[in-house]
């Protein structure tokens, strides 16, 4: 498990300002939801703290070392592990070969091994599938093959954006199920952004609603949907 601090965190594209000193903590072991509308700033979030795009200013920490200003591969070594939007898997390499694309930044080799297992009995489909090429999978197959290739990472955080885009409910119902198991087996720290609130309030956990690169609403998300905190979201005043 992982404590991550965020502190006035600014991320820019030229003139453009995406996040604007975003501040929040996610405590050891939490699931917390990052939602609102397009354009909120959710998808810079998580890149900001993996190290793929760069901030303006701000500090971005884990257990008390600080991640600004590394890159990707630093960052994960650090126990950080993402899972990116649309999955981003190598359709030519087969299942296995991709998990193992995870594992370049360990010396493990025995635990390597462990997790291959437990990544093979959360998603079964894997292992029936492990020499198939991995362009060769549904979409929802190859979400958990997103998620399994970050697990082999062996992180005490994992991002996850956008888990359920494109996927028939039934799918994502699925997807999740398994990433909530693996957090409680692993002891994962989770910082989803998820589209459907409503998702997020049925899976359970914290939710953070951003505008306009701010944050409007943080609380328990199984009470945003009773409650005018989304419609303050999508639409109200962020300042």
């Amino acid at each position: 498990m992982a404590k991550l601090g965020i502190h006035d965190l600014a991320v820019r594209y030229g003139k453009l300002t995406a996040i604007s000193d975003l501040s929040f903590t996610v405590a050891e072991g939490e699931r917390l939801f990052i939602s609102g509308p397009n354009g909120a700033g959710k998808s810079s979030l998580l890149g900001a703290i993996s190290g793929a795009v760069p901030a303006a200013h701000g500090r971005i920490e884990m257990d008390g070392d600080i991640l600004s200003g590394l890159g990707p591969e630093r960052i994960a070594r650090r126990g950080l592990s993402m899972v990116p939007e649309g999955r981003r898997i190598f359709g030519g390499l087969t299942v296995q070969e991709n998990l193992m694309v995870g594992t370049g930044i360990r010396r493990d080799r025995a635990a390597v091994a462990d997790d291959l297992e437990t990544a093979f009995t959360a998603f079964p489909i894997l292992r029936t599938r492990a020499q198939a090429p991995a362009g060769a999978l549904s979409g929802g197959q190859q979400q958990m093959l997103a998620i399994a290739r970050a697990l082999m990472t062996n992180p005490k955080v994992m991002l996850v954006d956008e888990p359920s885009l494109g996927l028939a409910p039934k799918v994502v119902d699925e997807v999740y199920d398994r990433l909530c198991s693996l957090q409680a087996l692993r002891g994962l720290t989770l910082v989803i952004v998820e589209q459907s609130s409503t998702r997020a309030a049925r899976v359970g956990g914290r939710m953070i609603l951003m505008r306009g690169g701010r944050i409007v609403a943080d609380g328990d998300a199984a009470g945003f949907a009773a409650a005018d905190l989304l419609s303050e979201a999508y639409f109200g005043d962020p300042a």
